[in-house]
């Protein structure tokens, strides 16, 4: 597992600021453990409520956003 904190990700659902932990060895390739998430209020960062089942929606719908591409799939230009 590697620990991972996004400062500000822009979605259709918000902004958001969360941090965690990634797994991409073969058998859970792609599993992520959000431990901390934060919206963009109107009067700045406000803390989610991990145990609420609309946080939980929330992790949920942006999970794919926060799988990270290894920089392996990104070919080296050629200068």
């Amino acid at each position: 597992m590697n620990n991972f904190t996004i400062s500000r990700i822009n979605t259709s659902l918000g902004i958001f600021r969360v941090s965690g932990c990634w797994c991409h060895e073969n058998s859970e390739a792609g599993k992520v453990e959000v431990s901390s998430i934060e919206m963009m209020g109107t009067d700045g960062w406000v803390l989610l409520n991990l145990a609420s089942d609309k946080v939980m929606n929330i992790i949920a719908e942006l999970t794919p956003t926060l799988i990270p591409i290894p920089i392996s799939f990104f070919p080296l230009s050629e200068s």
